[in-house]
């Protein structure tokens, strides 16, 4: 049923012209979308506009609509979160209020504008206990055991409601510039400190390249078939955070740096608030059956350290 003020999405194909709204635009992956929008060929002619916290509060709806009633996007790529675990879980209220109003918020603004929804989830929509053989498959039933991966799924179904939308699912995302969100750029930073990482070894997931996922949305956002629904993007391959810091200490002996092995530690060991799913790895075989086929978490790794840690 449509509500009154409510538009169908635009059906727009992806030209030189399309005008994209970007929420979260200074996180880590809004930063990576951004540079990979403006340097590929494909969306350089495209203008985009980003807006994060300091611009306006995401669940501040009166600000929220004059800010893209302004701009009048084509395609709203929503990646605005507090995704803080352990935060969401010690403060649940300031968890929904971004993370499921503030969701609100812009998939209301996008069923009044008539604008396509991009929503960025989560794997922690899952609970991890029993994964099946290959990882989770965009059908799979979802069972959140935090209050973060709870707030990601009602999320997810508040931005499904959105005609044409699409909620691209991720997990473990690296390639910031902020260690304290980003667990990769931690591991260097206490490498360069000659400190020996504790590192979680029973925790198993698809640790993901914010430059490779933003590659495979500009994929996804260019199809002249816009692909509706759930999408999982992840690097592929999956991996505890131990064996990450294994790896990437065997890329800094490779460029013949001194690295410190990484130390063995239980999940259970860390005290952290709330459940966290033990294998919550992604199945990305919907994506690569679109055409575009992601690079293994290795190879992300790699890249990342030449271009950030070296």
């Amino acid at each position: 049923m449509r509500v009154d003020g409510e538009r169908q999405a635009r059906r727009v194909t992806p030209g030189r012209g399309m005008r994209i709204y970007l929420t979260g635009a200074d996180g880590m992956l809004g930063r990576a979308l951004t540079a990979v929008l403006r340097d590929d060929p494909r969306t350089s002619g495209w203008t985009v506009r980003g807006v994060s916290l300091p611009d306006f509060d995401i669940a501040d709806a009166e600000a929220l609509n004059k800010s893209v009633d302004d701009f009048r996007p084509d395609v709203v790529v929503h990646t605005a979160a507090n995704a803080v675990v352990d935060n969401c879980e010690s403060d649940p209220a300031a968890a929904l209020r971004v993370n499921t109003r503030g969701t609100r918020n812009v998939a209301e603004a996008c069923r009044r504008t008539g604008s396509r929804l991009v929503y960025i989830s989560s794997d922690y929509v899952f609970d991890g206990e029993d994964p099946p053989r290959g990882g989770y498959r965009e059908p799979d039933l979802p069972n959140p055991l935090s209050v973060y991966g709870i707030t990601k799924l009602a999320g997810e179904r508040i931005s499904l409601l959105v005609p044409g939308s699409l909620s691209v699912r991720t997990s473990w995302l690296f390639g910031g510039t902020d260690p304290r969100l980003d667990n990769v750029l931690a591991m260097g930073r206490s490498a360069a400190r000659g400190d020996r990482p504790r590192l979680i070894d029973d925790q198993f997931s698809a640790p993901t390249y914010t430059a490779d996922l933003a590659e495979a949305l500009v994929f996804l956002l260019t199809r002249e078939r816009p692909v509706e629904g759930v999408v999982h993007v992840a690097n592929r391959g999956s991996a505890s955070w131990y064996e990450v810091g294994r790896e990437l200490a065997a890329i800094a002996r490779d460029s013949g740096r001194t690295w410190p092995e990484p130390e063995r530690v239980s999940m259970d060991a860390c005290g952290f608030r709330g459940g966290r799913p033990r294998d919550s790895t992604l199945n990305t075989d919907l994506l690569a059956g679109l055409g575009h086929t992601m690079p293994t978490w290795q190879d992300a790794l790699r890249r990342f350290f030449e271009e950030a840690l070296t």
